[in-house]
């Protein structure tokens, strides 16, 4: 389990953040957007509140780009390395989506749920008794403590 504050970081170590508390829901996405972007088969992820995330090291760069859903997503990346390590979406800016692979301690992300599988790549092995979605998450359950986060 991942220990609040947690932290991470670019690449090369030039960019650094924090956050302040717990992840609402961790994924992994597999469509073709997040596979651009890792340069992989999927991105996994954790979804924050947007106010306990803050960059503590380095000035991020930025890159707007529109995702599988139609959401505009603004990236913050590493300007010296090009590693990208959290996401704003314009739908629900009260949250910010950060890269697993970013944190110092990613081995303690707990994943159990795989969205857009409509785009997986078809060697990708989904894990049983994980929460499937086709196209994009039900994170309904995952935000019943403050559902108004998933609204705007």
């Amino acid at each position: 389990m991942l220990e609040v504050p947690f932290q991470g970081g670019c690449q090369c170590g030039a960019l650094r953040y924090r956050c302040q508390a717990p992840p609402f829901v961790s994924y992994t996405c597999h469509c073709q957007a997040c596979q651009h972007v890792t340069s992989s088969a999927f991105a996994t992820c954790i979804q924050v509140p947007a106010e306990a995330l803050t960059v503590i090291e380095g000035t991020p760069s930025l890159a707007d780009r529109e995702a599988d859903s139609g959401n505009r997503l603004t990236t913050t990346f590493c300007g010296r390395c090009g590693s990208a390590l959290f996401v704003a979406n314009a739908a629900r800016p009260r949250l910010r989506t950060i890269y697993v692979g970013t944190l110092d301690q990613a081995a303690d992300v707990d994943v159990d749920a795989h969205i857009w599988t409509s785009r997986r790549l078809p060697w990708v092995v989904l894990p049983e008794g994980h929460r499937i979605f086709p196209e994009a998450g039900d994170w309904g359950p995952d935000y019943a403590s403050d559902p108004s986060r998933l609204g705007g």
